[in-house]
């Protein structure tokens, strides 16, 4: 049997008319706790509430509300301040509020949802990573061309790199292994560096603004290294330069990122704010396609028509994007974190690792690679 209290909320449900149908689906958003009254008052306000009802009248009309003292407002109490004539406010005045409510609601991120994507953007740190190696790559690319020039060597916009740098990746000084690493720093022509720049920028530091730079450090100095090692199993004697390693990681890391934020990156994106529609998770896979498919595929027609002097490592470009793709799971930061992102995250980081240790071994054991140079 219903107790009173149950049976009226039933009755308030079920003749509130335009109120039910209109409100009852924003206010599910936020749960069974509701609405919270603090950010609803915020919205109102910016919502024109003062241009309907006085702030004296809307403090009353929001007490009246929140019967229970919680600071949240919930449907079933929504609904007795619109139906009720015991709430002490005027058929107009509910008018008013009812119109401005609608919208105010809409627009408050539910508790849910609270860490929406769009609102985990912000400067707190502010970026460093991607800032301080493009500026570090740039400066050395720099200083090579400049010694270059003085040794007669014209860096052009696919040509010029200082293959006698100990920061270059070379097939026959393997076991130097910061080779491994370090040859992210070197780019053969300007082109290869304003491409690489313009990549790295464009798609590290909004990673940043949302995971901050110690998660996208982490994954692009490990895309780098996947990229070196991927290459070194491929294109036995081939050197490599360039930052693509880790600059597909990144694009890797936003692939992750969108799969295991997928709901959180699209939460209102069809409500009409071209901020929410160009951050979807559906534009930001276009983007990221528009961008690599052709970059990739001009990498593979020079790999397989130029001259050996100016063949591109691709295996770089796809060690460097499933890296990202693998570690931007357990990584990256997520929003919400789901039983089977856990386990997905562990399932990648062990593929990541086996990869390396793969890798490493075929480094030490495979006995086709050019004679080495213990000079």
């Amino acid at each position: 049997m219903q107790s009173r209290s149950s049976m009226e909320e039933v009755d308030l449900l079920e003749t509130t008319g335009p109120v039910g149908s209109n409100f009852k689906k924003i206010f599910d958003r936020h749960g069974p706790e509701g609405v919270p009254l603090r950010d609803l008052r915020t919205e109102l306000e910016e919502e024109g509430i003062a241009d309907h009802i006085s702030e004296q009248r809307l403090q009353y009309i929001l007490k009246q509300a929140d019967k229970n003292r919680d600071a949240h407002i919930t449907y079933p109490e929504f609904v007795r301040l619109m139906t009720s004539d015991e709430s002490g406010v005027s058929k107009s005045e509910r008018s008013k509020f009812q119109k401005v409510m609608s919208a105010a609601i809409d627009n408050i991120v539910p508790k849910s949802m609270k860490q929406d994507f769009i609102a985990n953007y912000n400067c707190r740190p502010p970026p460093l990573f991607i800032p301080i190696i493009s500026i570090t790559e740039v400066i050395i690319f720099i200083v090579y061309a400049v010694e270059l020039q003085e040794k007669g060597i014209e860096t052009t916009a696919t040509s010029g790199v200082a293959m006698y740098s100990p920061l270059v990746y070379r097939p026959t000084r393997r076991y130097e292994a910061w080779r491994f690493l370090t040859y992210m720093f070197m780019h053969q022509g300007y082109l290869h560096i304003v491409s690489n720049m313009l990549f790295q920028l464009v798609f590290g530091i909004p990673l940043e603004f949302v995971h901050k730079f110690w998660r996208v450090m982490t994954v692009y100095l490990l895309g780098v290294i996947a990229g070196s090692l991927a290459h070194s199993m491929t294109d036995h004697a081939v050197s490599l330069v360039g930052a693509s390693g880790g600059v597909y990681a990144l694009l890797g890391a936003h692939v992750a990122a969108i799969i295991t934020n997928w709901k959180e990156m699209n939460y209102q994106c069809c409500g009409g704010s071209i901020k929410r529609i160009l951050l979807s998770a559906p534009v930001r896979l276009m983007v990221i396609l528009m961008l690599v498919v052709p970059d990739t595929s001009i990498a593979i027609y020079r790999r397989i028509t130029a001259p050996d002097e100016f063949k591109v490592g691709v295996t770089a470009h796809i060690g460097g994007f499933l890296c990202g793709l693998l570690l931007g799971v357990p990584v990256l930061k997520n929003i919400k974190m789901l039983p089977w992102e856990r386990t997905l995250g562990w399932v990648t980081l062990a593929i990541y690792l086996a990869f390396v240790a793969i890798a490493v071994l075929f480094n030490g054991f495979y006995d086709g690679y050019p004679a080495t140079d213990w000079s």
